[in-house]
Formats: C-alpha cells, structure tokens, sequence
C-alpha cells in the first residue's frame, strides 16, 4: 500500500497522541484488532517504529477471523486458502489511542485491516459497523449505546469461585477482595472507561459491571476492550476473569446487555420519545423493536457465539428465551425501561458475554435498521412472565438451530452482504464440528446436563 494519507483532523489527533507518550514514557504500544469472537490479537511496536506504523501500516496476518477461541483456523471461510493465507495491511485509527494505566508504559492503539491493494477486508465487524454507523447518520441519527456486563471470578491456582453462595447486591461481597476491586475500577477509570455501577451478581464469584452510554463506535469500541482489561487487572491480582457464558452448570450463566437509543443529530432529541403514546414511546421506538424481535432468531449465531452459550437459554434463570418484548419485564427479550423523557431507550437482554461487542451491536443495529426501513410494527407487549408461558415460540436452543434460523432469513444475509455470509457459515459449522469431535455426547440432550472438561478448557481462560 501506498503510504496512508491524514486529514488534518488526524494532525491534531497526532499531536495529542505525542503529548501523552511523552507525559506517560511510553515505551511500546499494541496494534490491536478482534476476532470474531471478541479475542484481542496485538503486535506490541517498540515506540521507535510507532510512527513509521502509523504512516505506513502494520503487516498482520490477514485470515485473523477465520481463528477459532484456540486459534484453529476453519476452512472455507473465504479468508484463508482462497486468498493463500495472505497478510493484510492494518491501518491505525487514530482516534483510539489510549494509555494503558495497569501496563507500563504501554498504550494501545485499534487497528482495521486492509488488503495490500487498499481493499478493506469486508467481513471485518468494525468496518462493517462504520458502514452501518455512516447509514444512521445519514438519516439523521446518532446510536447511543451503553453495555453491561456479567462475569465469573476464579482464584487463577485453585479454579475455584473467588467467593461463594449466590450473592447478588450483598455489600459484603461487592467488595470481596476491596484492593483488587479498587485497584480494578481505579485502573479501567483513568483508562478512560465510564463505569457507572458495580456489584456482586447472583453467581459464587460472579460479578457485574457497567458502562454509562457513548455515541456510536466510541461506545462500541470501549465495550469490547473493557472485557480483557477486566481480565488482564484481575490477573495481576491472581484472579481468572471469565466471560465464558456458562462454567457452572447449576449457577446463573453471564449475560451482557445492550441499551439502544437514537438521537435526532441537528436537534438532540431522543427520537425513541413520544410523550402522547401511552407507553412513552415512538412509532420508531417500536419499528426498531419489530426489526429486533423479527430477526432475533437468525441473530442469536452472534448473540450465542459457543456450544456452550445455549447452556445459558433456560426457563426461569433470568435469561430470556423467546422472541419478545414489554415494558419493564425481565422475563422477555427486548425490555422498555422504566425511564422516559430523554432517557427514553430499548435494552436487549438476548445477548451471552461471551459474545464479541462489535458482533452483537452489528446485528442487532443491523435488524433495527431493517425494522426502520420497513417500518415493521412488533407484537403488542408481553405484560406476564413469558419463561411461565409455553405457547411463546421460544429462541433457537442449540447452534445448529441458530445457523438454520440464519440460514433461512434471507433479509438479514443480504444486508451483511455474501462475504460476511460465507465467514459465519463456516465459523459455526467449524465450531460445531470441533465440540462434537471432542464430547461424544454433543448434539443429545445429556450435554446440555453439565460443563465438560473441554468447554471449560476451550473457553473459560480465553473468554
């Protein structure tokens, strides 16, 4: 590639970006991009060749999403073969620049990758999400987005819970360890994260926290590497930080949820918001809805990424299991918050922590804006408990039928576009094919019984 041409925006950005390296010494900084399970895969560059990097590239391997959780890579992806496992050339997006307060003199820096004749690589979720992004503003909307997260602690020696009993909100236990919980919230604050709440969840050593909201790939960006600074402070504290969905068969599993608004760019105002609706809420508020609901089948392949998220989807544990909505009922899938006014916003409850940030909020943005377009109008709202209703179609509970569900929904291809398509295709049936290759009993009701030795090998350090 030729050598990377800047705006003037990005001059100002660079030289905000030299004033903290010489503020913080830093020393070396990560070329950091994703896989498609969320994975972090870096380069560390020693700060001499930072800015050599940021004109010209970084080389990276360029089939990183054809890599499964332990970096096998699947066949028939369209990224790897098909192109001999060629390099891709990463540009640095500047605005991602961020000191690393719990590593030093280190910062890291995102990085998208493109082919060495200046094509982006397509399927990238990132880029994907800019596309997408670029489309709600051209119709005049912001997407502000705020994310929680549940996770499980394990003593990093033993692999025992940090704590035990099922504890949710208990004081005692929201500060179990108060130096590595501090140290934790202290670090990932002056990182730059917004943490709004924290608090002990209903799982031995699972814990939650949450995010204030940010606009658009901000938000999305800051969500998706909150989840391995999370992992990487506790383990300096000897704690194993888990986003795997489910590493206790009888315990709750770890959900991540996402709340979604949209705001009108010229005037501010929240687009969701109808004060005369007797709910509160706009014919686009509940378009947006309809899209969700309608292809929350085909998306739950990125809502579930692992065999063993579908562990998760059981009645009455607090994960939703249909296709649903309501207002402030935590038994459906896409809830209504209580709040109103210019707070006024949709939380999707649907998703497993496991599942990458960047994958869940491209699908279910993705769905929403087909409910725009179509102007589709949802069912009315679920005002019962739905886990007690067993006439609600429930959700996909297995992988196979998820990638059926998406394998059908013909609307939903076309708008990820065929690339995409092919990639996902062979990246479950890759996962499945693994997970039967190694539990005799995958794919009969028995395994969904238990936690295999595998799944926790496979999963439990890496998510």
């Amino acid at each position: 590639m030729a050598k990377i041409k800047r705006s003037p925006k990005d001059s100002t950005i660079l030289i905000n970006i030299d004033k903290q390296i010489k503020a913080h010494n830093i020393k070396y900084v990560r070329f950091e991009q994703f896989d498609l399970y969320g994975v972090p895969r870096s380069k560390t560059v020693p700060i001499s060749f930072f800015q050599h990097y940021i004109e010209s590239g970084l080389n990276f391997y360029g089939g990183i999403l054809t890599c499964d959780v332990q970096t096998r890579c699947a066949p028939d992806t369209g990224l790897g073969a098909e192109v001999t496992y060629g390099d891709a050339c990463t540009i640095p997006d500047l605005s991602t620049f961020q000191v690393l307060p719990w590593v030093p003199n280190t910062a890291r820096i995102i990085v998208d990758p493109y082919w060495y004749d200046g094509t982006p690589v397509v399927q990238t979720p990132r880029l994907m999400l800019k596309n997408l992004l670029k489309e709600f503003d051209q119709m005049g909307y912001i997407v502000r987005l705020g994310y929680e997260f549940e996770f499980y602690l394990f003593d990093n020696e033993t692999l025992e819970p940090a704590y035990g009993s099922q504890p949710i909100f208990v004081t005692q236990y929201n500060n179990f360890d108060i130096d590595y919980m501090y140290d934790l919230m202290d670090k990932l604050q002056d990182g730059g994260y917004r943490i709004i709440t924290q608090n002990s969840e209903q799982g031995p050593g699972q814990q939650e926290i949450n995010l204030t909201y940010r606009d658009g790939l901000d938000a999305i960006d800051e969500a998706q590497a909150f989840k391995y600074a999370i992992k990487e402070i506790s383990l300096q504290h000897g704690y194993l930080a888990t986003f795997m969905t489910k590493p206790m068969i009888d315990k709750c599993a770890s959900g991540a949820h996402v709340h979604i608004s949209l705001i009108d760019k010229i005037t501010g105002e929240n687009v969701f918001r109808d004060d005369s609706d007797p709910d509160g809420l706009s014919e686009l508020c509940k378009n947006a809805i309809a899209g969700i609901l309608k292809h929350a089948p085909a998306n739950t392949i990125f809502a579930a990424p692992t065999v063993n998220c579908y562990k998760r989807y059981r009645t009455g544990v607090c994960a939703p299991t249909t296709a649903t909505w309501g207002l402030e009922n935590r038994s459906v899938g896409i809830r209504v918050k209580g709040v109103r006014g210019s707070s006024t916003h949709i939380e999707t409850r649907l998703n497993c922590s496991a599942a990458s940030p960047y994958l869940t909020t491209l699908s279910t943005l993705t769905a929403l804006m087909l409910g725009l377009k179509k102007k589709l109008t949802p069912p009315d709202a679920c005002r019962h408990d739905v886990w007690a209703d067993s006439t609600i179609q429930q959700l996909p509970a297995t992988m196979e039928e998820s990638l059926e569900a998406f394998n059908k929904d013909v609307e939903l291809q076309e708008a990820y576009g065929s690339e995409f398509v092919k990639l996902v295709r062979a990246m479950k049936n890759w996962d499945m094919k693994i997970a039967a290759e190694n539990c005799s009993d995958y794919g009969t009701p028995e395994f969904k019984t238990y936690i295999s030795d595998w799944e926790l090998a496979e999963f439990r350090e890496i998510l």
